[in-house]
């Protein structure tokens, strides 16, 4: 006799169970309902390996411009919908081509391995000017006082914003993020969203209008002066991607060091690995990001009637890949719920696949291999508090994570 069927556990991503720990229920959903309708999403929540890298590689039948297309029954009528949709709808990550190819070969121009290295110097000193602030002390909010201003000092020195704007920006992008991350305890994320959009907007009107006058050696003037096959982009669409510059480029980061750091922590045999090993960083950095990476999904748009993976899909539908199931599917990961510093990298999905790959993905690698190497030579013990997970869905980080060490201790 066979024994009893497994029990369902709560399918709604949005219980508070799920917002802290989802990995079981996406265990769940890759073996009984790997594409699995959410009534509390309102979409078609997709967790195979496979099939998530479909989603991204057929941009023909599952649409990222999802701010032009998405079917009325899931928008609003009310005006901060439509505001908010008009600057997000020019951002790189929700066009597609050709679109997205023009906006995609201009702004990579400022993203190349060369502008990177150049700015290796910098980050490296923002991370030790930042540790030297808190070494004395035995302990901080990892999230204050280091993941949040590494990332956001960096990306204001490269785009050319000042340094001293970052806790405006901050609260601002805190704003945006309630919306674009999913929050599920926000009762009006879409007029949140227009406020701190709408003071992006307006500041980097200022500084580009600036940059017109007087072009500096910063992203900004890069992107005014950029060229691609003979276009441009216009005034909209570069302070548009400087708001997606801004934001993606602290918001991620700052949860890829937050996450990262926690879970080494929580694996005291992989730290010492590291510890003893630093040459392996970079190849933890991608274990990190696949074991719970910073952005847990996005939604595509159904650009037509179709059957697909056994369900009926309808035109102007959401579908949701959750790339942090995707990164746990065993049929591509041996033992995936292990964290294993030595793993072969590749494969991962925390940054996205295909055209819609993240951007600035060098720049994070960057930024968290140098962070972690530098945490891990100069502090030799750490020790942290239990955290707990923001609650949001598509932008994954931890409220806050209290580290304690030995003052004495620190190189």
């Amino acid at each position: 006799m066979g024994g009893a069927a497994p029990t369902a556990p709560e399918l709604d991503l949005k219980d508070e169970r799920n917002v802290q720990d989802p990995f079981p229920l996406f265990a769940w959903l890759r073996e009984h309902d790997p594409v699995h309708w959410s009534e509390s999403l309102a979409g078609w929540v997709v967790t195979r390996h496979a099939d998530v890298l479909e989603v991204f590689d057929r941009p023909d039948l599952f649409s990222s411009d999802r701010f032009r297309l998405l079917s009325p029954r899931f928008t609003s009528d009310r005006a901060p919908v439509q505001a908010v949709s008009r600057v997000l709808a020019d951002w790189l990550v929700f066009r597609d081509p050709p679109d997205h190819t023009r906006l995609r070969g201009l702004l990579q121009k400022s993203f190349t391995p060369r502008q990177l290295e150049i700015n290796r110097w910098g980050i490296q000193k923002t991370i030790d000017d930042l540790l030297v602030r808190v070494a004395d002390r035995g302990e901080m909010d990892f999230i204050r006082d280091f993941a949040f201003p590494l990332p956001a000092l960096v990306i204001c020195i490269l785009l050319g914003a000042p340094t001293s704007d970052i806790e405006r920006i901050k609260a601002w992008s805190d704003r945006l993020a309630a919306y674009l991350g999913g929050s599920v305890d926000v009762a009006d994320s879409f007029a949140e969203a227009e406020s701190g959009l709408a003071q992006l907007v307006d500041y980097f009107e200022r500084l580009t209008a600036e940059r017109r006058r007087a072009p500096k050696d910063d992203l900004m003037s890069l992107m005014l002066a950029a060229e691609h096959e003979g276009q441009r982009l216009s005034a909209q669409e570069v302070v548009s991607n400087c708001v997606l510059l801004i934001f993606a480029g602290h918001e991620t980061t700052t949860n890829l060091l937050g996450n990262g750091l926690h879970h080494l922590l929580r694996h005291p045999d992989q730290e010492r690995a590291l510890r003893e090993q630093p040459e392996r960083i970079p190849g933890a950095v991608e274990e990190l990001l696949r074991f719970d990476g910073p952005v847990p999904a996005t939604a595509k748009i159904v650009l037509r009637d179709l059957e697909w993976r056994g369900v009926k899909l309808r035109r102007g539908e959401r579908v949701l890949p959750f790339m942090s199931a995707a990164n746990r599917d065993p049929a591509v990961f041996p033992d995936p719920d292990t964290l294993d510093v030595s793993r072969r990298p590749g494969r991962h999905l925390a940054f996205g696949f295909g055209i819609h790959f993240c951007l600035g993905a060098p720049l994070a690698r960057l930024e968290a291999g140098l962070a972690f190497e530098t945490l891990l030579r100069r502090f030799p013990a750490l020790s942290q508090e239990a955290g707990r997970f923001k609650p949001r869905l598509f932008l994954r980080g931890l409220e806050s994570l209290r580290l304690r060490w030995d003052p004495g201790g620190v190189a």
